[in-house]
């Protein structure tokens, strides 16, 4: 009896202890419901303020505020009801905009949501709803559609909103009708396309076409400083016979350039590649600065410090290709730009200089500051200064989505000298 009693006793303990662990896991269960439930549903909540704000402006016509209530509502649902109504008004709103391959890619998402979405040519331009039943289509069939043979007429179609209200049978319409084209291209073509505009500002470190104003300062500044003594010195002592000649003169060289481009995508949004017309405000400058030492076979000497100038200030016109790399979603892209221009090359030569002729134990103080145009230089120097600068431009950078179409650049490379660019852009 005892060993009997016992065994129950154990049993009854067990089943005492198995009580006592199922209120405490059904408390946690109610604990987790009552705080995921409530979030999931305030969750749902906004995408449903977000895809009624996003029809709100569709049925204004204004598809790019509408476009971004409805990506934000598709990022944030997880029902594939509220997901699907966010990929139809997505493509909904690029159809208007003649952006036929983001139309595809959002209908494309339909069919993973939800394959047996339909829709009427009652509610809807029947080019559009031609579209929606080929890619749904075939989306059941392959699983991975692809736009081919698209209808050849469309006639001209008023725009009708993603859930029209019924005002005696008929749905409504905005006052407005949109003519749409006579075709709808598989990708983006002409009607596709896209501009980008941007501005720009560069700085140089090296110069390329240095070497040319380098040897022109050089030899005006010394034919200048010789042709000073002479003319000042030959009038006191006569028959004065130049001899060496040294010139220990530093090159340096700044420029700057800013201007507006802009660019054409012929692929629209899905384009990465691009015809660029800029025009360009480009300031140069180089400069000698040092001393010049003249000897004469008489013994004598002229020294001086002496500085010359250039500083030409171009006004250029572009024309470029870019090609960008990688995928056209990408945030982040590298490219590279080749590209010509051709500007007027005008600007002035000025130079000063001070020192002093020594003979022997006397002293004669000789000094001279000028400035000429381009054309006097040339004349002076026997130098033809080109009245046109061609421009070559190879550049590498890359590019960086700020936000939608928004875009900051980065640009090294060649523009008839190495420098370094930067700028924004926007693409509509």
């Amino acid at each position: 009896m005892t060993k009997y009693y016992f065994a129950d006793t154990i049993r009854f303990e067990k089943k005492a202890f198995q009580m006592k662990k199922i209120p405490t896991a059904f408390l946690l269960v109610c604990l987790i419901m009552a705080v995921v439930v409530p979030a999931a549903y305030a969750q749902e909540a906004e995408v449903e303020r977000l895809l009624a704000r996003g029809d709100t402006f569709f049925e204004k016509s204004e598809y790019k505020p509408a476009v971004a209530a409805y990506l934000e509502a598709a990022a944030l649902s997880t029902k594939s009801a509220n997901q699907s109504r966010a990929y139809f008004g997505l493509s909904l709103c690029f159809f208007y905009e003649r952006d036929m391959a983001e139309s595809v890619k959002w209908l494309r998402k339909i069919a993973l949501v939800d394959p047996d979405k339909e829709i009427s040519a009652d509610f809807y331009p029947k080019p559009f709803v031609d579209l929606f039943i080929q890619v749904l289509q075939e989306a059941r069939a392959k699983g991975t559609p692809t736009v081919t043979d698209a209808p050849k007429q469309i006639p001209p179609v008023r725009v009708e909103s993603m859930e029209p209200a019924k005002t005696e049978g008929r749905p409504r319409t905005f006052e407005t009708p949109v003519s749409l084209p006579t075709e709808i291209p598989a990708s983006r073509g002409l009607l596709g396309g896209r501009f980008e505009l941007s501005v720009h500002y560069s700085d140089w470190s090296i110069n390329l076409i240095k070497g040319i104003f380098e040897s022109t300062l050089k030899d005006e500044l010394g034919e200048a400083i010789q042709d000073e003594i002479n003319k000042k010195i030959g009038k006191t002592y006569a028959g004065l016979v130049k001899g060496v000649f040294t010139p220990n003169l530093a090159f340096d060289s700044e420029g700057s350039n800013y201007g507006l481009e802009l660019r054409y995508y012929v692929r629209g949004w899905a384009g990465t590649f691009s015809l660029g017309l800029s025009f360009e405000q480009t300031n140069l400058k180089f400069s000698l600065v040092g001393t010049a030492k003249q000897d004469f076979t008489n013994g004598s000497r002229a020294e001086a410090q002496a500085s010359a100038i250039i500083e030409t200030k171009p006004f250029s016109t572009n024309f470029s290709f870019r090609w960008e790399f990688g995928s056209a979603e990408a945030r982040i892209k590298p490219f590279f730009v080749f590209g010509f221009g051709l500007a007027p090359l005008k600007g002035t030569f000025s130079y000063a200089y001070n020192g002093t002729y020594t003979l022997g134990q006397a002293q004669e103080s000789i000094e001279d500051a000028q400035t000429k145009t381009f054309p006097q230089l040339s004349e002076d120097i026997d130098f033809k200064i080109p009245e046109l600068l061609v421009i070559i431009q190879i550049h590498f950078g890359v590019k960086v989505e700020l936000y939608k179409g928004l875009f900051i650049l980065g640009e090294a490379g060649i523009w008839d000298g190495l420098l370094l660019r930067g700028g924004l852009g926007f693409r509509f």
